[in-house]
């Protein structure tokens, strides 16, 4: 790491605190984590790792304990958190510091909005940009054992280094193209998905994301969502991965075979261990209790095989998000997936409309909408004008 100053390391929380005092100054800061999450449901911290432009800092969580000057840092509206594929370091900060950092300036996206491809490498992204060329370094390392290698802090330091080179340059390239908005807008809600995951609000939603739900009935679908409310509060409580709980499967299996008691839970097999033995009287307690689906939830539920206009509908939707796409350089996902597009057809059938406007979902209404509407527009109505898109 020739072209920075040695990283520190910083344990002490008096050090901690004379640094937020200098990065409380400065317009952007540069974070990544180091953390292990293969057999919890939350991460476990090993370390933050903080780039100033001059500097790296590697500040450890198992010796700090006076996290309020950062905490301060990490919520501070007019500091712009530099990051690089943050979902992931998004639910750290949640989780350790219960709070949500913004705003956050994700490199990752930033590519994605300048033809850089849709998910394109930390390592590739500074070699495209800078000419160095990173290696991959420690990426499996124990984050949690002290005392931390050599070869640890040093690539712990450079998964910072050139992020603030790298926003400059892909800042005023978005800024240049018109397009910084729509990554302060996309980034934005990175934000607001990782904040409604641990919103118990959502969870009773999670059952229709669940790839064989479509072929449950109403009823079916009920004791689905009711036992995916369970999982989610449980998983929480006793800090395991959902699927050390109950597989999407099981759910699935049990929510089709509805047991009323034990010994019909017992007659159906290869269901996760805890489901006969720690959980089976919240598990039937759930189907008992739960409540059949609206109809029009349980009729419109993603995943169903399409019928032959329907595909046909959505390759030429493909087709006209494709051509934006080469029109503007955005990569494809970002512009609108393809479970996005079917979504749109699902909130846009004819007997779900009362009008000629469009119904957009969620993730799609906002700066996808500014370039997909007029493309899309009629080949969801079904105009003729549809069969002019290539």
């Amino acid at each position: 790491m020739t072209d920075f100053p040695a990283p520190e390391l910083v344990v002490d929380n008096a050090r901690l605190a004379q640094l937020c005092e200098l990065w409380r100054t400065l317009p952007s800061l540069a974070l990544d984590t180091e953390f292990i999450r293969v057999s919890t449901f939350y991460p476990r911290a090993g370390l933050i790792q903080v780039g100033d432009g001059d500097g790296c800092y590697l500040l450890d969580p198992l010796s700090l304990d006076a996290w309020q000057p950062f905490i301060d840092i990490l919520m501070a509206a007019d500091i712009v958190k530099i990051m690089h594929s943050c979902s992931e370091d998004l639910v750290v900060f949640k989780y350790f510091y219960d709070c949500m950092p913004g705003p956050i300036f994700d490199t990752q996206k930033a590519a994605g909005f300048l033809g850089h491809g849709y998910s394109i490498s930390y390592l590739n992204l500074v070699l495209h940009i800078t000419g160095v060329e990173l290696s991959k370094g420690e990426t499996r390392s124990d984050w949690l054992k002290r005392p931390l290698s050599a070869n640890q802090i040093k690539y712990a330091a450079l998964d910072v280094a050139y992020l603030p080179r790298l926003y400059q340059e892909l800042s005023a390239a978005l800024a240049h193209e018109g397009k910084l908005d729509y990554l302060r807008e996309e980034c934005e809600r990175m934000r607001q998905v990782s904040l409604a995951t641990e919103n118990p609000d959502n969870w009773p939603e999670l059952y229709r994301s669940m790839g064989a739900a479509w072929r449950l009935n109403a009823r079916q679908l009920g004791a689905l969502r009711q036992m995916s409310i369970w999982r989610e509060q449980v998983s929480r409580q006793r800090d395991k991965p959902r699927a050390w709980i109950a597989r999407d499967a099981d759910l699935i299996t049990l929510a089709q075979k509805l047991p009323a008691d034990r010994q019909a839970l017992t007659q159906l097999p290869d269901l996760n261990r805890n489901i006969y033995q720690q959980d089976a009287d919240a598990l039937l307690a759930a189907i008992a209790d739960s409540e059949p689906v609206a109809a029009a939830i349980a009729d419109n539920l993603e995943g169903a095989p399409m019928s032959q206009t329907q595909r046909a509908v959505l390759k030429r939707c493909q087709q006209a998000v494709r051509a934006v796409a080469a029109q503007t350089g955005i990569a494809e996902e970002l512009l609108a997936r393809k479970k996005q597009l079917i979504t749109l057809m699902h909130l846009n059938q004819p007997s779900s409309r009362d009008d000629n406007e469009l119904r957009w979902p969620e993730d799609l209404a906002g700066w996808q909408r500014t370039l997909l509407a007029t493309p899309l527009a009629p080949i969801i109505s079904g105009d003729a004008a549809s069969e002019a898109v290539s």
